[in-house]
């Protein structure tokens, strides 16, 4: 069971979700690095409790899957620097989305991702640690 202040935060930030990723149905939306953070610090305090720390780099550009030549949505690329013992997280996003919801679903994908590689030491595929976050993100009113 939620407590109230948790509930009352979720109800409250579903309905800024909904009102804010329907106003526009009919145009693609266009990213920008201001939504991606916006949508990113609502996701993590409602999701990850806040524990999730941003990407390193952002990059707002086309993607395309080298092997099989599909358009990818959003991805996380991760660098390592043996030498320096350090890693990098980058998230890439598409300039544009066929509406808000979908840029705002790819963005809490790519945040499970970076939560299971970052927090939980896990390879980031898509297992069940991966699905556990259906049922979390759905009660915002965001799909996996």
């Amino acid at each position: 069971m939620l407590r109230k202040s948790v509930r009352s935060k979720i109800t409250k930030t579903k309905r800024i979700i909904e009102t804010d990723l329907t106003k526009v149905k009919s145009r693609k939306y266009k990213t920008t690095y201001k939504d991606i953070k916006k949508y990113f610090n609502m996701i993590n305090e409602l999701i990850f409790d806040n524990k999730l720390s941003p990407f390193n780099k952002i990059y707002i550009k086309q993607i395309r899957d080298r092997e099989n030549k599909e358009k990818i949505y959003g991805q996380v690329l991760t660098y390592d620097w043996d030498r320096r013992g350090t890693r990098e997280h980058q998230l890439h996003m598409l300039p544009f989305y066929k509406t808000k919801k979908d840029f705002a679903c790819t963005l809490a994908h790519e945040m499970v991702h970076l939560y299971q590689m970052v927090n939980e030491g896990d390879t980031g595929n898509h297992n069940a640690l991966f699905y556990s976050y259906r049922a979390k993100l759905n009660r915002i009113g965001l799909d996996l």
